[in-house]
């Protein structure tokens, strides 16, 4: 959808940029598309997403529902719009929110040619994103840290009444909606409770969700949105370097049934598994969860950058050496491909 003309409610004298919250609506379908990691016998069947990304949806409904409430009580004052934001196409490539980013930009008018960044500051002062928030087990992981120097405060004001556990990570440019904004010099803030063995599976079903516990995220995203909402103090962007490799993309045709563990947190090198999808290549060639990636074909993995555009380069049906860390030992194991088709 377009970008919205909001009826202004904010109280400051001039519009200040706004606040946008979002979570990703749609997702796989009967699993005919890219993305999929369904067992053989579960091939078909359809994928209830009950954790990517309902879960955002439910909570980013609840941060909606308690700021409005919170308003309409006399106890929040707000001087900047909030838009709260359902995205679609966020399993294509972030189709959703890059579209509306962009047309937002254009809408701002000429862009100044002697500026090499695409500016939406004056515009959006933030963006809090909620991908994958229904498992909360141990902790929650706060992704984008680094966008601004203000986040830090921010998570632990907002968590006083909440208590949650938290691990924050400072890396912003993230596989989910939150780098549409990064990348047009917005600050970000990402929720995640991690991946696990029915990621974008028919199992991924709502008798596995925490719902306590997703209360509580959503509680934290909706306290942290209302200070942001009632601050004239916009937060600063940090600008972060973008790693070699470039961005994940998505749609890749080769499947290695692996599952990234996003929330790891880890400072050392590689890509930590959470899982592996059963009947999948990685499991058939003894990779299991806990292993860490750290070369493919040859080619060094530092970080799930590298590790996305290592398997770019892979075929299907050709067997390639990965090599993982497991424990204090390097295991090397040769692995062949599949297709997602």
């Amino acid at each position: 959808s377009r970008p919205p003309t909001p009826d202004r409610r904010g109280k400051a004298p001039e519009p200040l940029p706004m606040l946008v919250v979002g979570a990703h609506v749609d997702h796989l379908g009967h699993g005919d598309v890219a993305g999929s990691l369904a067992r053989g016998d579960e091939r078909g069947q359809l994928h209830r997403g009950a954790d990517d990304n309902a879960s955002g949806v439910a909570a980013l409904l609840e941060v909606a529902h308690w700021m409005a409430s919170e308003q309409e009580a006399g106890r929040l004052e707000t001087v900047r719009d909030v838009v709260f934001a359902a995205w679609s196409g966020e399993e294509l490539g972030l189709l959703g929110s890059a579209a509306w980013v962009e047309d937002l930009h254009s809408a701002q008018g000429p862009r100044d040619p002697d500026d090499p960044h695409e500016d939406l500051g004056s515009s959006v002062a933030a963006y809090l994103n909620m991908d994958m928030v229904g498992r909360l087990r141990g902790h929650l992981t706060v992704l984008g840290v680094g966008s601004s120097p203000v986040w830090e405060r921010e998570i632990e004001r907002g968590n006083v009444p909440v208590g949650l556990p938290i691990v924050t990570v400072g890396d912003s440019y993230l596989p989910t909606d939150a780098t549409s904004f990064y990348l047009k010099r917005v600050p970000i803030l990402s929720a995640f409770t991690g991946s696990h063995s029915e990621y974008h599976t028919p199992r991924d079903l709502p008798g596995l969700i925490d719902y306590e516990g997703l209360a509580d995220i959503a509680a934290l995203v909706a306290r942290i949105s209302a200070r942001l909402a009632a601050s004239p103090e916009n937060p600063e962007y940090v600008a972060m370097a973008q790693p070699a490799s470039g961005l994940p993309r998505a749609g890749l045709r080769v499947y290695l049934g692996t599952i990234p563990d996003y929330a790891g947190g880890s400072s050392q090198p590689g890509v930590k598994l959470s899982g592996v999808a059963q009947g999948g290549p990685a499991e058939v060639a003894g990779l299991r969860a806990g292993d860490v990636i750290v070369e493919v074909g040859g080619r060094s993995i530092e970080n799930i950058y590298d590790y996305t555009y290592a398997l770019d380069t892979l075929k299907v049906g050709e067997p390639v050496e990965v090599v993982v860390r497991r424990g204090e030992s390097r295991t090397a194991v040769m692995l062949t491909p599949s297709s997602r088709d």
